[in-house]
């Protein structure tokens, strides 16, 4: 999840006061949850396997930009 970056201090002061890194949170924590669920499947069809993937990348593009902004704020 966002554990390392929630790790660092600065990402507090974000999610209080900057409206999109907050969204983004949200919505990685959302995405997360859901490939968390399609993980205990015991067998996915291959939708659902594709489904998983974009979760994935969605959730790893978010994180990118949650940490691109938390570096961009705080050099």
């Amino acid at each position: 999840m966002l554990s390392s970056l929630h790790q660092d201090k600065r990402f507090d002061h974000l999610y209080e006061h900057n409206v999109l890194f907050r969204q983004l949170t949200e919505e990685h924590k959302k995405l997360h949850l859901e490939a968390d669920q399609l993980a205990k499947a015991f067998h996915l069809s291959s939708d659902l396997e594709m489904k998983q993937l974009e979760l994935k990348k969605r959730k790893l593009d978010i994180k990118e930009k949650l940490d691109s902004m938390l570096k961009s704020q705080y050099p």
